[in-house]
C-alpha cells in the first residue's frame, strides 16, 4: 500500500499559474496568465512539460486574445544528465502574429560544467503576421504564410585564453505561393581572460552571413538591428508601444540579434524603415570589438556579498565594421560598407539557470561619437546616442 502511494506521488503532475501583465499599444493593457506544468519534483527536467499563457488585451482591439503554448517531451534515449534530447510542439498567437510549428532539441554537457556546452535545435513549422498595426516599422513583415525550417547550432568553450563561442544558423523556406529561400549565418564570439586586471578585457565578435535572392523582407540582414522575425521572441520589441515608438522612431533604441549590430547606425535605419524602405545583404562579413575598462561604481558593485556576483556596471571603448554586398528588397539606395566607433556603459543583472542560459536583463547606453558614413549633412564625428535592452556581444 505505501509503495502504490509513493508510486501516485511520483507520477503527480504539478501545474503552477502567476499573473502576468504588459502593455503595447494596440492592446493597451495585456492581461492574463501564465501556467508551468510538469511532473512533480522533476525540476524542469522530466516528462510532458508544458509552459502556456493566455492574455487579454484591455483595449479589445480586433483581436483581444493572444496565446503562447510548447510541450516539451524528452526522448530518453539520447538524454542523460544536463544532456537532454526533446521533441516538442509549439503554438503562438500574439501581437497580430501566428507561429506554430514542430521542435527538436538536443543538448551535449559534460557533468556540471554548463559555460562548455555543444546543443542542436530544429524548428519547422509556418507564420505570418496579420496585423501591422502592432509593428513600429509595417515593412517589416511582408503579408503572407511563410514555410520554414530553421537549424541552429552552438558550441562554446573555456580555456586559460578565455571563452569561446561558435553559433551557425540555417534559415530555409518558402513564402507560399512563391519563391524558395536559403540563408546562413554564423557567428564567433570571443571573451579573454583578465588582461592587465580583472576589470579589463577584451571582447570579440566576427560575424558572416549569405543568403538568396527573395528573402522575406522578415528574415532581412539589416547593419544595425537584428532581423524583425527576432523582434517576435523580444517582449519589449514585438508590439509598438512597450518602448515609446517616437524613440523608437528616432532610432534611440537598438534589439541586437544575430546579424552585424552596427550600433551607430541605428537612427538611420530605422528612418529607412519608417520610410517604407529595407534592405538586406547577400552577402556579409562583419567584426565587433569591445575593451572594458574600470570604472569606480563597479568596483563598488563587485564589493556587495552575493549580489556582487552577478551585477555589473561595465565601460567599454567599441568598434564595429561591416563590409558586405546588398541584396535590394525595395529597390533603397543604401552604404552597404560601413564602421562606427565609441565608448559605452552596460548594466548586467544575470542569475543563470541550471544550463547557464542568462536570466535577468542586459541595459545599454552607447555613444558611437564617429561614424564611417553619416547621413547627409552629419558630421562623421558627433555625439550619438542609442539604447539598448541586450549585449552586442553576449557573454
Amino acid at each position: 500500500m505505501l509503495s502504490g502511494n509513493v508510486f501516485a506521488q511520483q507520477q503527480a503532475y504539478e501545474v503552477k499559474f502567476a499573473p502576468d501583465a504588459w502593455y503595447n499599444d494596440v492592446d493597451g493593457i495585456r492581461a492574463g496568465l501564465r501556467m508551468r506544468g510538469q511532473m512533480a519534483g522533476s525540476f524542469d527536467d522530466g516528462p510532458h512539460r508544458l509552459d502556456a499563457g493566455l492574455w487579454l488585451g484591455l483595449w479589445f482591439p480586433k483581436m483581444p486574445v493572444s496565446y503562447y503554448i510548447r510541450y516539451t517531451q524528452p526522448i530518453q534515449s539520447i538524454s542523460d544528465f544536463n544532456s537532454e534530447g526533446s521533441y516538442g510542439v509549439q503554438t503562438s498567437f500574439r501581437t497580430g502574429f501566428h507561429r506554430h510549428g514542430l521542435r527538436f532539441n538536443k543538448r551535449w554537457q559534460q557533468g556540471f560544467n554548463e559555460d562548455v556546452f555543444t546543443d542542436l535545435s530544429v524548428f519547422s513549422g509556418v507564420h505570418k503576421h496579420i496585423n501591422s498595426d502592432y509593428l513600429a516599422f509595417p515593412i517589416m513583415f511582408q503579408p503572407d504564410w511563410v514555410g520554414f525550417l530553421t537549424t541552429r547550432i552552438r558550441n562554446q568553450r573555456v580555456s586559460d585564453y578565455g571563452t569561446v563561442f561558435l553559433g551557425i544558423s540555417l534559415n530555409s523556406g518558402f513564402i507560399f505561393e512563391d519563391d524558395f529561400f536559403l540563408q546562413a549565418k554564423t557567428e564567433v564570439r570571443y571573451s579573454s581572460k583578465e588582461v592587465i586586471s580583472e576589470r579589463v578585457q577584451l571582447r570579440a565578435r566576427i560575424s558572416a552571413g549569405a543568403e538568396t535572392a527573395g528573402i522575406p523582407s522578415e528574415y532581412a540582414v539589416i547593419a544595425s538591428m537584428a532581423s524583425p522575425i527576432e523582434w517576435m521572441d523580444s517582449g519589449f520589441y514585438r508590439a509598438k508601444g512597450t518602448i515609446p515608438t517616437p524613440w523608437m522612431h528616432d532610432g534611440l533604441f537598438q534589439f541586437t540579434g544575430a546579424g552585424p549590430n552596427l550600433r551607430g547606425y541605428a537612427k538611420q535605419d530605422a528612418s529607412l524603415l519608417l520610410n517604407g524602405g529595407i534592405y538586406s545583404y547577400e552577402f556579409y562579413a562583419a567584426i565587433n570589438l569591445e575593451v572594458d575598462y574600470p570604472n569606480p561604481i563597479d568596483l563598488a558593485f563587485s564589493s556587495i556579498p552575493i549580489l556582487g556576483d552577478f551585477l555589473r556596471l561595465r565601460s567599454y571603448l567599441f568598434f564595429d565594421s561591416l563590409r558586405g554586398s546588398l541584396n535590394d528588397i525595395t529597390m533603397t539606395a543604401v552604404e552597404g560598407n560601413r564602421s562606427n566607433a565609441g565608448t559605452g556603459l552596460a548594466l548586467t543583472l544575470n542569475i543563470p539557470d541550471q544550463l547557464g542560459n542568462p536570466r535577468g536583463f542586459v541595459l545599454r547606453y552607447d555613444v558611437p561619437f564617429w561614424l564611417s558614413h553619416p547621413s547627409a549633412n552629419e558630421n562623421e564625428w558627433k555625439f550619438r546616442s542609442v539604447f539598448s535592452f541586450g549585449a552586442v556581444i553576449g557573454f
